[in-house]
């Protein structure tokens, strides 16, 4: 059915005036880009309005300048899909420099029976780096006969080297009223027998987009009847009443009354996922209203409301699906504020008993024995485990001006600490604690050689090994 009622002019290019207002008039002027990009949420139309231009491009007896006329063969060639100069390109499966080269090799060629040749390339934002490259050569200095429409619906992925060198367009989200309407419309067509509600709904849960909305139009028909019971059903949606009166209960604080709601919804089999973005659709309305009444009572508790949902949105567990939202409303309905995290709780018990208080804002004299006191400070702010191992074998040994000398037992954590990287954040903590800029120095401790080897014992050298290189030992 999508297929069937995809527009075939641009008088039916749904919800996309803006779009359709440029290019009708690039049309009638004769200055058609040679390169578009057509960019926004799946099911919007960019597809089609690519086929639509492709069509209008090569008509042999355009309406007003700008309608193809759906009656020449090139129109019926494009509809049917088998017009040979109409190059469709899927990049999510044709990604790579070898079909841009073929790409290249082809464009010179005339086209072969219409007026320009046309190359859709859907899903671009899968292209590689390499294959972007090799079509930004030919966007430069497209032949005159080429055109070229790109379409996807991630534009960020696209190099800007390649969006620079097109016209584009976003395409919008069409809202819920003009898709009812082409809901509606088609119904009539198909002779069946739609309820209001159950268009509406539909509408509501494609978020925009009109192939799911027809897709779902031909799926949820039965015997030529869309009944709004057999649409809450299949889609797990709610229905406008119970949506009404968990906000009702909510706002009167009856935790037992908006609990039976939820376990209602887990009973019927409802969706909790769609009913939380449901409900916060319903908040969300309720929230603006309230701005244009100056409410700002009820604006405080909508605000409230739309915070708490939304976590629950992301918390929704599988096991427990109603867990979530029956967690929102004990919060909403007795006030609860959010508990601390448990990290911050853990930090305030667990200070390291070496850790010096102070305020981060006033600078600490500097000298070794401040140092040597927020030593420990400067070991629990680094990020980088091996440097914060090497750390912990060193100790702050002088000071001279804004130099501090570090002494190591060994070369190698010496040297660890002394890696570029590892120096740079070293020294940018001990600024930041200090206020002061500093720059670290190092020397090795001197270890007194002894000339009779057979009085090391293996534990010690063990030992040594582990206080040297970290580590633990193993069976």
């Amino acid at each position: 059915m999508y297929r069937k009622y995809r527009p075939h002019n641009f008088d039916n290019l749904v919800g996309q005036d803006h779009v359709k207002i440029t290019l009708i008039n690039a049309l009638k002027s004769g200055h058609v880009s040679h390169a578009y990009l057509f960019t926004g949420p799946r099911g919007t139309g960019k597809t089609s309005t690519a086929r639509l231009l492709a069509k209008a491009l090569n008509c042999q007896n355009l309406k007003d300048g700008f309608e193809p006329c759906g009656e020449c063969e090139f129109c019926k060639d494009v509809g049917e899909g088998r017009l040979i100069d109409l190059i469709e390109i899927d990049a999510a499966s044709n990604r790579g420099i070898d079909e841009v080269r073929d790409l290249k090799e082809k464009i010179n060629f005339a086209p072969t029976r219409s007026k320009v040749k046309v190359y859709i390339i859907d899903e671009v934002h899968m292209m590689t780096k390499e294959a972007f490259n090799a079509l930004l050569k030919t966007l430069e200095e497209p032949p005159a006969h080429a055109y070229f429409i790109l379409a996807t619906t991630e534009a960020h992925k696209i190099p800007e080297t390649i969006i620079s060198r097109c016209q584009r367009f976003d395409f919008k989200r069409i809202t819920t009223k003009a898709l009812m309407t082409r809901l509606s419309f088609i119904s009539q067509v198909e002779g069946i027998q739609a309820q209001d509600q159950a268009l509406e709904a539909i509408s509501k849960y494609v978020d925009g987009g009109l192939r799911d909305a027809i897709g779902l139009l031909e799926q949820l028909t039965l015997e030529s009847k869309l009944e709004f019971g057999r649409v809450q059903e299949l889609l797990g949606i709610s229905g406008l009443s119970m949506l009404e009166n968990m906000y009702e209960v909510l706002i009167k604080n009856q935790t037992k009354e908006a609990l039976a709601i939820i376990n209602e919804l887990h009973i019927q089999g409802s969706d909790f996922r769609q009913f939380a973005h449901e409900f916060v659709d319903l908040l969300r309305n309720k929230m603006l209203e309230a701005v244009v009444t100056e409410n700002k009572k009820d604006l405080t508790k909508l605000v409230r409301m739309i915070e708490v949902f939304q976590k629950a949105q992301q918390r929704l567990d599988v096991d427990i699906p109603q867990l979530a939202l029956e967690i929102a409303v004990v919060e909403l309905t007795n006030n609860l504020e959010e508990v601390p995290a448990v990290e911050k709780t853990v930090e305030r018990v667990h200070k390291p008993i070496q850790q010096v208080e102070v305020n981060e804002n006033v600078p600490i004299d500097l000298n070794l024995e401040n140092i040597v006191k927020n030593w420990p400070r400067v070991i629990e702010r680094i990020k980088t485990p091996s440097l914060r191992n090497s750390l912990k074998n060193g100790k702050p040994m002088a000071v001279d001006g804004t130099e501090l000398t570090l002494q190591f037992s060994t070369n190698f954590h010496k040297d660890k600490v002394f890696e570029s990287a590892h120096r740079g954040e070293l020294e940018s903590i001990i600024g930041e604690i200090f206020k002061h800029p500093i720059k670290v120095a190092a020397i090795v401790k001197t270890v007194d050689i002894k000339s009779v080897v057979d009085d090391v014992k293996p534990a010690d050298a063990v030992d040594e090994a582990l206080e040297i290189f970290g580590g633990q030992i193993v069976e």
